[in-house]
C-alpha cells in the first residue's frame, strides 16, 4: 500500500501528465507546468471555471481556471478557428479539456484511488467570481489523507499551474475521502 505522500505524488504527477498529454494531443499551444501550491477556496477568481466533479471511493472536483484570453487562445487553437468572444463554443471547448484531463487522470490513478465517475463538465464565464463548492462537515465524508497540508480545511484547493506564451492556466483538483 503506497504512503500517503507517495499517493499524493502520484497524484500531482499524473495530473501533470494528464494536462501535457491533452495538450500535447489536442491543442497545439507548448506549456511548461510549475510548483503546485494550496489556494484556499475563496481565493480562487479567474474569468472562466471549467469544473468536473467525481465520485466513487473518493470524491471531489478538477478543475480548469483561466482568463479569457487564454481560454480564447485554447479554444481557437483546439477548434482550428479565429475565437473572440467567450460563447457557447467556447465553454464548450473549456469543458471539454477539462473532462480531458479528468478521463485521462481517472483511467490513470484506477488502481490507486479506486473507481471515479465523472460529471458532466459545468463551465461558468464572466468577472469578479468566486466559487463555493459544498463541504460537508456533518461527518458524510472526511478530507482526503491525500491532502494533508494543511490538514483539515475542506475549503483547500490544490492548485497545478501551467504556463504558455500565449498566458498561464491553472488545474485545480479537491478531493474528500467517502467513508465507508
Amino acid at each position: 500500500m503506497k504512503t500517503t505522500s507517495t499517493l499524493f505524488e502520484t497524484v500531482e504527477k499524473e495530473i501533470i501528465d494528464s494536462t501535457y498529454e491533452i495538450f500535447s494531443t489536442m491543442i497545439p499551444l507548448e506549456i511548461k507546468s510549475g510548483k503546485v501550491f494550496n489556494r484556499e477556496e475563496k481565493d480562487i477568481q479567474e474569468e472562466v471555471m471549467s469544473l468536473v466533479s467525481f465520485s466513487g471511493e473518493h470524491s471531489g472536483i478538477i478543475a480548469l481556471f483561466c482568463s479569457r484570453k487564454i481560454a480564447l487562445k485554447i479554444t481557437s487553437l483546439m477548434l482550428g478557428i479565429d475565437t473572440f468572444e467567450l460563447d457557447h463554443d467556447t465553454k464548450d471547448a473549456i469543458g471539454e479539456v477539462t473532462n480531458m484531463i479528468a478521463g485521462n487522470l481517472k483511467n490513470r490513478v484506477y488502481t490507486d484511488l479506486g473507481t471515479m465517475h465523472l460529471a458532466v463538465p459545468l463551465v461558468v464565464a464572466g468577472t469578479d467570481m468566486t466559487i463555493s463548492s459544498s463541504s460537508r462537515e456533518n461527518g458524510e465524508c472526511t478530507h482526503s489523507p491525500l491532502y494533508v497540508k494543511p490538514a483539515n480545511n475542506q475549503n483547500m484547493w490544490v492548485i497545478f499551474p501551467f504556463s504558455s506564451a500565449e498566458g498561464t492556466f491553472h488545474v485545480g483538483m479537491k478531493i474528500n475521502h467517502e467513508k465507508s
